[in-house]
């Protein structure tokens, strides 16, 4: 898909000028996790948004950088973890040697870029040869939309974003794979049950809170909303 990439930060620009886009925090606590990072090392989150998984880096001591396309965003993340190294940029050419960095993470954002195997092909150029990145991407087969389209015959989620695609379990995997990384594990992850927006005190729909519960822990991997890829360069 080919637009403008200053039209892509118009955009972000614009979610990013009033809103947020973020997860529970529980999310990014689980993603540190997963790449099990040592103290000390670099850590670099593409598409950083509001610094979110930037400030759950930091409490484990590494040495923060963070990159997005809106400059709106990155303000936000000044703020959110102001100890990073932040910087406005595009994930399809990212402003570091090669073997910059011990540790990475790219969370919901690759599928909203122009050139998706571009970006992928960046973050393994930029990682260095032993480290270690997670790359989280969305379900073509979501098990909720699957229960939308049986009951309703369709899937009555728009996609808001101004890039959109979605991919499967194995197809994300080739993905990445032909573009420079080697996958060494895959987590499934549905949403968290919140009662609460993130960071706010205004309450959810009770109905939904217990949707996301049953999908969150009954859904098949397969038909989980996102796919965690834990990889290294090849």
């Amino acid at each position: 898909m080919d637009i403008p990439e200053a039209e892509l930060k118009k955009f972000y620009d614009n979610v990013y000028k009033d809103g947020d886009i973020r997860d529970n925090e529980k999310l990014y606590a689980w993603i540190i996790k997963l790449i099990a990072p040592a103290r000390g090392k670099t850590f670099l989150d593409i598409a950083c948004g509001g610094g979110w998984m930037l400030a759950a880096a930091a409490k484990n001591d590494l040495e923060t950088y963070g990159l997005d396309i809106s400059s709106n965003a990155i303000e936000k993340a000044k703020k959110v973890s102001s100890g990073s190294n932040l910087i406005v940029g595009s994930g399809e050419k990212l402003p570091w040697p090669d073997n910059s960095f011990d540790y990475l993470t790219c969370l919901g954002s690759i599928e909203h870029y122009i050139h998706p195997e571009i970006g992928i092909k960046e973050i393994a150029r930029v990682l260095k040869k032993d480290g270690r990145c997670a790359i989280m991407l969305p379900n073509k087969f979501f098990f909720l939309d699957l229960l939308r389209i049986l009951f309703r015959g369709d899937t009555a989620e728009e996609q808001w974003q101004i890039v959109e695609r979605r991919g499967t379990l194995k197809g994300w995997h080739r993905f990445l794979e032909e573009n420079g990384l080697k996958v060494k594990k895959v987590y499934k992850y549905n949403k968290y049950p919140e009662l609460f927006k993130p960071g706010t005190l205004k309450m959810k729909s009770i109905g939904k809170f217990f949707i996301s519960a049953f999908i969150r822990y009954f859904s098949p991997f397969n038909f989980a909303w996102q796919f965690v890829y834990i990889c290294q360069k090849i």
